[in-house]
């Protein structure tokens, strides 16, 4: 089983401070056996040295007493007391020595017993000098020299055995001190092999295996086999299969962006900051005709047409000199020699030091969109303008500028008068759609009454209105001055309304609100017809969207009309929508901006 990282951790710690314990631990028993044999031998000394003091006061005593007793000189008198009171403090302090010892106590009692009763022989002696008795004193005397011949006998023979023990401490401090410099040398031994043979584990153990891990980094970032997956269930294991699910999830995600680049049918590129190709997928050979190879290392400004030459460079300029991004548009010549037109969209990269680019061919969309411009161009003035003279032809008919018509005639004008108005309905819509689209309307802005808008659009609803039977109420006093050109949302409003009307059914009611909400004024048409489903709220207002089929061919409508008020409320800066809920009727609403924050209430 591989340790963890944690337990490696904790083994390369305990095993040298438990070793390094125990040498302490061994060292500090040492220590304490020498601290000890000195004491013994201080010890031993010490007996030694009060025992020889003590002989020597015996001998100056009894000396001193004898000078005294045949001299009767005083000074050597005092010179004996004084030796007694030295000889007793000596007693004392050679019985605390030894309180310890029973060994050396047993000695000391046989010849404290002796002592004491030498000195009793010495103060009888002493006690005869002073009377005069001095035969008896000699006496005396001779029993204490035979007394104290027994003394000297026992002291020199514990002064020996004291002498023999500090010999013997001395010997057992040299043997353990031989044995420190063992433990030491030892000590330092063990510990140089205890840590090599720890780097070696270790360095086996997790540093070899750390290697692979970071050569493993080495070689996805070069997109190299990585090596052998690493055995065990610790942390560096763990590390090396995530890192392999993570170089799994790389290889996949290369393989997915290769397909991509490969598969794109736009052209996917890099520019260097000398605006030379440094890469390109394979739809740059498939739509301009360069192979691969060929096309690296070649500049933009030699695929360029001349005729834009400039103007692309100097934005592509641009945006590497403010490290940014922007879009432009230029003519690329292919290999052919054919001019395609193409849309660039580019962003520079700190990393790569390279502009990244994606070109969208439009040369298809110039052509279609030229193709429209064509088209609105001829409905505009080969369809309209027979169809005014259409119209007119109609009115003079219906006005019997070409005699009396019957009734049947009559009915195939107004049905023909219908259809044309539809037809120039439609044509213009689609006019004022292109107009929008392209750019090209211009709003006439002003302040305005929202009054002023209302009162005109229902007036021009009016005969539908009341064909229908439907009831129109304005339900708000509020009248504020918004900013709009007045025609324009006259047709927004007019739509919504038409609409209603068209999807109303018969003495039905259609309410008109208005609503202030921070700086917009927002215009509502609320009607009682069938809904809108949820799924077309935001569709109906593209073009030719119906809720359903049949409404182009039932209602008459083009599926413009929301389309162009989509178009044109957006272009005030506003915003139109619809709540509905199937089969309880549908308000249709719009925003427009407020001229002023201050705005006027009629009742």
């Amino acid at each position: 089983m591989t340790l963890s990282l944690g337990k490696k951790a904790l083994i390369l710690v305990t095993v040298p401070l438990v070793f390094e314990l125990g040498f302490v631990a061994g060292f500090a028993y040492l220590v304490n056996q020498v601290d000890k044999e000195r004491a013994r031998e201080a010890h031993a000394r010490d007996v030694a040295g009060h025992l020889n003091v003590l002989l020597r006061l015996v001998m100056e005593r009894s000396s001193s007493l004898i000078v005294s007793h045949f001299t009767s000189r005083e000074t050597f008198r005092r010179r004996a007391d004084l030796a007694k009171k030295r000889f007793y403090k000596e007693k004392e302090i050679i019985t605390n020595l030894v309180a310890e010892n029973p060994h050396e106590r047993e000695a000391w009692d046989k010849i404290y017993k002796l002592m004491d009763e030498g000195d009793r022989f010495f103060d009888h002696a002493k006690t005869m000098v002073d009377i005069g008795n001095k035969l008896a004193a000699g006496m005396e005397m001779v029993k204490v020299n035979r007394l104290m011949a027994d003394v000297f006998q026992a002291i020199d023979h514990l002064v020996e055995e004291q002498e023999a023990e500090t010999q013997e401490t001395k010997r057992k401090q040299a043997e353990v001190r031989g044995q420190i410099e063992i433990l030491i040398y030892a000590a330092v031994f063990l510990n140089i092999l205890l840590a090599v043979y720890l780097a070696i584990s270790f360095n086996r153990s997790t540093a070899l295996r750390l290697k692979v891990v970071l050569d493993n980094t080495y070689k996805l970032a070069s997109q190299q086999p990585l090596s052998a997956p690493l055995r065990g269930d610790d942390e560096l294991a763990h590390l090396d299969r995530t890192f392999r699910k993570m170089a799994d999830a790389l290889a996949s995600m290369r393989r997915k962006e290769t397909a991509i680049l490969t598969s794109a049918a736009d052209i996917i590129c890099s520019l260097d900051e000398e605006r030379r190709f440094t890469q390109a997928n394979p739809a740059a050979s498939r739509q301009w005709g360069y192979d691969i190879d060929d096309l690296i290392g070649r500049r933009l400004d030699q695929l360029l047409n001349p005729k834009e030459l400039q103007p692309s460079i100097d934005q592509v300029n641009s945006i590497i000199e403010t490290k940014g991004q922007g879009a432009f548009t230029n003519q690329i010549v292919t290999g052919s020699g054919e001019e395609r037109d193409c849309e660039w969209s580019v962003v520079w990269s700190n990393e790569e030091k390279s502009l990244m680019c994606v070109v969208h061919d439009i040369t298809e969309r110039k052509q279609i969109d030229q193709l429209k411009r064509d088209f609105v161009a001829m409905v505009s003035h080969d369809l309209r303008t027979p169809l005014t003279s259409i119209q007119m032809v109609h009115s003079l008919l219906a006005a019997g500028a070409y005699g009396e018509l019957s009734d049947d005639g009559k009915e195939s004008v107004e049905g023909a008068q219908d259809c044309c108005d539809r037809l120039i309905t439609l044509v213009n819509d689609l006019l004022d759609l292109e107009r929008m689209e392209s750019g090209r309307m211009d709003l006439s802005l002003d302040s305005v009454l929202l009054s002023e808008i209302i009162k005109p659009s229902l007036n021009m609803v009016a005969n539908a209105v009341k064909q229908k039977k439907i009831d129109i109420k304005l339900g708000t006093t509020l009248d504020p001055i918004v900013t709009a050109d007045k025609e324009r949302i006259i047709q927004v409003l007019i739509n919504l309304i038409s609409n209603a009307i068209k999807f109303s059914p018969e003495n039905s009611t259609i309410q008109i609100t208005t609503e202030i909400d921070d700086s917009f004024a927002i215009i509502k048409v609320k009607d009682e017809g069938r809904g809108v489903p949820e799924s077309m709220r935001v569709s109906i207002f593209e073009r030719f969207k119906q809720v359903k089929k049949s409404d182009s061919k039932d209602r008459k409508g083009s599926g413009l009309g929301l389309a162009i008020s989509k178009a044109i409320v957006e272009l005030h800066g506003g915003q139109i929508g619809v709540n509905s809920e199937e089969g309880k009727g549908s308000t249709f609403y719009f925003s427009l901006p407020l001229a002023n924050s201050k705005n006027t209430e009629q009742t």
